[in-house]
C-alpha cells in the first residue's frame, strides 16, 4: 500500500476516534485554535463538537491570558494537570483540570495548498470536570459503604438464625435505617400461593413527620450498628409500624393481573422508580394505598421464580429516590429474597417434621390401642365362656341356698349362713349379668318417642322406691313434644342408672331433678342430685370398665350407659354442680331431615 495513502488512513481514523470519544478531548495548534475536539467536549461545553475546529480555545477560558502562561509551560513538555475556569455555550462556569501533551507532525505541502511544507506543533488536551469528577468520587465512596452495609445484613440475615416473623422485619429495618438504605418507609408483599395473590405481610415507618422526628432522634441516640438493629430490634418501644401496617395489610394484588406494575417487575426481575407523573395499571391503587406519588419497586426474586415485592418511599421528608438509592435497593432485595426462601424453606421442613413426629407417636398409640383391643377382644370371649359356665352353677346353689333358707326355722343358726349365701349369690349372678350385657352385641331396635314422656315413664317405676327412700324428685321439662328415634329399653336403663346413683349418694331428705332442654342438633337429658359430688381424681374415670366408687357392684353400669349412648350417637357426660352436687347428662342428636 502507497506509504502516503497509509498515513491519510491513520489520520482519518485519529479523527473519526476523536470525533467518536466521549470523553472530553481537544487538539489545539500552539496558537491556540482548535483543531479536533471530541463528543465528549462538545457536552462539556453545550456546543456541537463539529462547530468547534477553527474556533480559539482562549474564548472558553474565564481568563483568556492563561493560554499565554500555559503555552509556554506546555512548550517545555510539562504534563503537570492544572485546574482552570472555563466557560460553556450556556454560561456556566466550569472547573476543569488541563491535562497536555505536546506532539509535532509532518505536513506535505499540497497542491494549491498555502501552508509551506514542514513540522508542525499541537497540543493534545485531555479535560476533566473536576465537579464531575468529585461526584464521581463521591459515588464511589458511597458504593464502598454500601457493599460494607450488605456484608453485614448478609451476616444478619443468614447468620443470626432469625425466625420468618423476624428476617422479615430485619429486612425492612435495613430498607429504613439511617445505617442502611435510608428510605422513610417500607413495606413488604409475600406471594401466597394458596390464592395466588400478591399479599401485604409487614410494614415499617412513621406515620408523620412528627413520629419521622422522634424515632430518627431515638435511633441517632443509639451507638449500635446496623447488624445489632436488625437483629435486636425492639417494636415495642419504638412502636413505628402501628400505621403502616394498618396499610399494608389492604394491599392485596391477584398474580393473574399480569400488566399490573408490581407482577410486572416480579416477571422482569429488575427495579424501577415510580414517578409522580408516571401512569399505567396498579399504580393508581398503590398510590392511593400508600398516599404517595413517587416510591421506589423492587422484586425479591429467586432462582426458583418470585418471592414478593419491596415497595419504598420517601413520603416524610421528600427526599428524592436517586439511581443509587434504585441500584442498591435491587442489590438487597436480591440478597433478602434468598433469606426469605430460605427460611421459609426451613419453616416448612420444620412444620412437615413437628407433623411426621406427631404422625409417628399417633401411630405408637394406634399400636398400643390395637393390642389393648385384642387382648379386651380376647378378654372379652374368655369372659362370656367363663360367664355362661357360671352362671348354670349359680343358679343351682342359688336355688338350694333359697331352699334352705326357706325350710330351717327362725332360730337356727344355719339359716343366717343360707342367707349369705343367697344374697351372695345373688351378687354373683348380676355382676355376671351385667358383663354379659358389656360383652355382647346390642341389637337395634329403634322406634320414634316423645322424649319427655320416656323420661316421665322411666322415673314413674322408681316412684315407690324414691318415695320409701324418703327423697324429693322435681321436673324440668323443656322438650315439649319433640320425638326422637331410639331404642327406648337402653335409654330407660339409662336414666334408670343415673338414678340410681343419685339415691346412693343422697341421704334422706336429698334432692333429685331430672330436666331436659333442646340444644342446636340435639336435646339434652340431666339427673342432678345435692349429694357430696366427685373427687376430682374420680371424675374422668367414671364411665371407664370395672371402676366404681362403691364397695358393691361390677363397675360396669356406667360404661354400659356409655357405650349405649355412643351407638345412639350422642353424647355422655358427668361433673359437680357449682350449687353442689353431682350431675349425669346425656345428649342425643335430633333426628335428620
Amino acid at each position: 500500500m502507497d506509504k502516503a495513502l497509509l498515513e491519510q488512513l491513520r489520520a482519518k481514523m485519529v479523527i473519526h476516534g476523536v470525533r467518536a470519544c466521549r470523553l472530553p478531548l481537544m487538539i489545539v495548534d500552539t496558537d491556540g485554535q482548535i483543531a479536533l475536539a471530541s463528543g465528549g467536549t462538545g457536552d462539556l461545553l453545550a456546543v456541537n463538537a463539529d462547530r468547534l475546529p477553527g474556533r480559539p480555545f482562549q474564548q472558553y477560558l474565564v481568563e483568556p491570558a492563561m493560554f499565554e502562561h500555559c503555552r509556554a509551560q506546555w512548550g517545555e513538555q510539562d504534563n503537570e494537570p492544572r485546574t482552570v475556569e472555563l466557560r460553556s455555550e450556556t454560561g456556566n462556569i466550569l472547573r476543569v483540570e488541563i491535562a497536555c501533551s505536546l506532539f509535532s507532525i509532518e505536513l506535505p505541502a499540497g497542491e494549491g495548498d498555502r501552508r509551506a511544507a514542514g513540522e508542525r506543533s499541537y497540543l493534545m488536551l485531555a479535560l476533566t470536570d473536576v465537579h464531575r469528577r468529585e461526584h464521581e468520587d463521591e459515588l464511589r465512596a458511597v458504593r464502598l459503604a454500601k457493599l460494607s452495609l450488605l456484608n453485614q445484613v448478609s451476616e444478619a440475615l443468614y447468620g443470626a438464625n432469625l425466625n420468618l416473623d423476624q428476617v422479615l422485619q430485619a429486612v425492612l429495618i435495613c430498607i429504613t435505617a439511617g445505617q442502611g438504605l435510608r428510605f422513610n418507609r417500607a413495606f413488604l408483599m409475600l406471594v401466597d400461593e394458596a390464592s395466588l395473590s400478591l399479599r401485604g405481610e409487614i410494614a415499617i415507618g412513621p406515620s408523620n413527620a412528627d413520629e419521622a422526628s422522634r424515632i430518627w432522634m431515638d435511633l441517632a441516640d443509639q451507638a449500635s450498628d446496623l447488624f445489632e438493629m436488625m437483629t435486636s430490634y425492639d417494636r415495642s418501644i419504638k412502636q413505628t409500624d402501628v400505621a403502616v401496617n394498618e396499610i399494608v395489610r389492604n394491599m392485596v394484588v391477584p398474580l393473574d393481573q399480569e400488566k399490573n406494575v408490581l407482577v410486572q417487575a416480579m416477571r422482569h426481575r429488575h427495579a424501577l422508580r415510580v414517578s409522580a407523573d408516571q401512569e399505567g395499571p396498579g399504580l393508581e391503587a398503590l398510590r392511593g394505598w400508600l398516599g404517595c406519588a413517587e416510591f421506589a419497586i423492587a422484586p425479591l426474586t429467586t432462582r426458583s421464580g418470585p418471592v414478593g415485592i419491596i415497595v419504598a418511599d420517601n413520603a416524610i421528608n421528600r427526599r428524592e429516590i436517586a439511581d443509587l438509592d434504585l441500584e442498591f435497593l435491587q442489590l438487597f432485595a436480591n440478597q433478602s429474597a434468598g433469606a426469605i426462601e430460605n427460611t421459609q424453606l426451613y419453616q416448612e421442613l420444620e412444620k412437615r417434621l413437628i407433623d411426621l413426629r406427631k404422625a409417628h407417636q399417633q401411630q405408637k398409640e394406634d399400636q398400643a390401642t390395637l393390642l389393648r383391643m385384642e387382648r379386651l377382644s380376647v378378654m372379652g370371649e374368655t369372659s362370656a365362656i367363663v360367664a355362661h359356665e357360671l352362671r348354670n352353677p349359680l343358679v343351682a346353689i342359688g336355688g338350694f341356698a333359697r331352699t334352705l333358707t326357706r325350710n330351717l326355722e327362725e332360730d337356727d343358726p344355719n339359716r343366717q349362713f343360707a342367707s349369705i349365701i343367697s344374697d351372695e349369690v345373688g351378687r354373683m349372678e348380676r355382676i355376671i349379668h351385667d358383663l354379659l350385657d358389656f360383652i355382647r352385641p346390642r341389637k337395634s331396635l329403634r322406634k320414634t318417642v316423645v322424649i319427655d314422656e320416656l323420661i316421665r315413664d322411666t322415673v314413674a317405676s322408681f316412684a315407690g322406691e324414691i318415695e320409701d327412700q324418703n327423697r324429693e324428685l322435681t321436673y324440668d321439662l323443656k322438650a315439649g313434644e319433640l320425638a326422637l328415634s331410639c331404642h327406648p329399653g337402653e335409654i330407660r336403663q339409662v336414666l334408670q342408672n343415673f338414678l340410681m346413683n343419685g339415691l346412693q349418694a343422697t341421704g334422706p331428705g336429698g334432692q333429685l331433678e331430672v330436666g331436659s332442654e333442646i340444644l342446636e342438633g340435639g336435646v339434652k337429658i340431666i339427673v342432678s342430685d345435692n349429694g357430696p359430688g366427685f373427687a376430682e381424681d374420680t371424675a374422668d374415670k367414671l364411665f371407664a370398665p370395672f371402676f366404681s366408687t362403691k364397695t358393691t357392684g361390677s363397675g360396669l353400669g356406667l360404661t354400659i350407659c356409655a357405650q349405649i349412648i355412643k351407638s345412639h350417637g350422642g353424647v355422655i357426660g358427668a361433673g359437680n354442680r357449682a350449687q353442689g352436687g353431682a350431675e349425669f347428662h346425656i345428649i342425643l342428636p335430633l333426628p335428620k331431615d
